[in-house]
């Protein structure tokens, strides 16, 4: 086991929306090494490298499992758009159900059985992304009422053209990076006191969340940049490092304090599946699932012993240290742990701080 300090450079994920037109397309390709999985024909008149046109759900799956076994072929993988592979999954879970739409699906949970499709998509991604190959999501943008939650009154506000109560948040959580792009408006007084728009063909994008649209970034960019590649490049100049095997006679240590942030270069398997322990299986099929998609998460932070997991929820008192994860109740597995990863992946490298949850 050793301990490693700095910035590990890894490959980065990356979710791109705006409105039509505006050069999502063109800006996703100047990453490095792109090569495109075209779910709506938008690369037809450029010049790239693309997979083959994914007619269905399986297609795509197909696709993105061709590249995690060939990660040497490509620098980095862009789905566009990410709205449209969402329509295939649609109708692959309208397919399954014997249903003509997704709002047959009695109780509401035709979005749900949606998200989880989507989410073994994105599981496949971090897969891709152990291996060194960035990841790029482009999306459209949609206009939507929002209303605060505690105050009066509502207001319209850009958003990912996705499913925004299952599939949108799922995306948003996944990223490193959520760029909004748009047309730079200017408003100036006139004389007589009016307001008049100018501009509107300077095109800009936002790393960061506002009132009227979803962003966000990992790594300290300006709020506003000009929608240029140029603009992030600089994150993409080390080459990210590909994790390898972990090899199987390796012994694991006692989790302490101090042996947890250590365990941050522990290399993260090829196929994560492979080396889900006993306290991470439960013969029951919906947890089990739910279990599945936790260590691909515990994996992707380099962590390979889920007594760390444990300590973080008994830290918190959800559960005695001696519960193992497949005791957990599924819904907090899934609603506890996988929809707020974010801080519990950190709490699970510093068992030092507290879980905002």
């Amino acid at each position: 086991m050793n301990i490693t300090k700095g910035i590990i450079p890894t490959a980065k994920k990356v979710v791109i929306y705006g409105p039509e037109g505006i050069g999502k397309s063109t800006f996703a390709s100047k990453f490095p090494g792109a090569v495109f999985l075209d779910t709506e024909g938008s690369t037809v008149h450029m010049d790239v490298a693309r997979l083959d046109t994914p007619r269905g759900w399986s297609d795509i799956m197909t696709a993105v499992n061709w590249c995690v076994e060939h990660p040497d072929q490509l620098g980095t993988l862009v789905i566009d758009t990410m709205d449209w592979a969402e329509a295939f999954a649609i109708r692959s879970v309208c397919a399954e159900k014997k249903v003509n739409g997704i709002e047959d699906i009695p109780y509401g949970k035709g979005y749900v059985f949606v998200k989880d499709k989507v989410r073994e998509l994105l599981e496949k991604l971090d897969q891709l992304k152990a291996k060194g190959v960035h990841v790029v999501l482009t999306a459209h943008a949609i206009v939507r009422k929002f209303e605060m939650p505690d105050e009066m009154g509502s207001f319209d506000r850009y958003a990912l053209k996705l499913n925004e109560k299952n599939v949108a948040p799922l995306v948003k959580e996944w990223a490193d990076m959520v760029f909004f792009a748009n047309y730079k408006t200017d408003v100036v007084s006139t004389q007589d006191g009016k307001k008049k728009a100018t501009g509107g063909r300077k095109r800009v994008m936002y790393a960061t969340h506002a009132a009227t649209w979803d962003a966000k970034n990992r790594f300290d960019l300006p709020d506003e940049m000009p929608f240029d590649f140029g603009s992030i490049a600089h994150l993409f100049t080390d080459a990210p490092q590909p994790a390898q095997d972990a090899p199987e006679s390796r012994p694991e240590p006692e989790v302490t304090k101090k042996s947890t942030r250590a365990r941050k270069a522990d290399p993260v398997p090829a196929d994560p599946e492979k080396t889900r322990p006993a306290s991470m299986r439960s013969d029951d099929p919906e947890k089990d699932a739910a279990l599945s998609r936790l260590w691909v998460l515990i994996r992707s932070i380099h962590i390979a012993d889920p007594l760390v997991l444990q300590q973080v929820v008994a830290s918190k008192g959800y559960y005695d240290l001696s519960v193992t994860p497949n005791q957990y109740d599924t819904d907090f597995i899934t609603d506890c742990l996988i929809e707020a990863w974010e801080p519990v992946s950190q709490m699970m490298m510093s068992v030092e701080n507290d879980l905002p949850f």
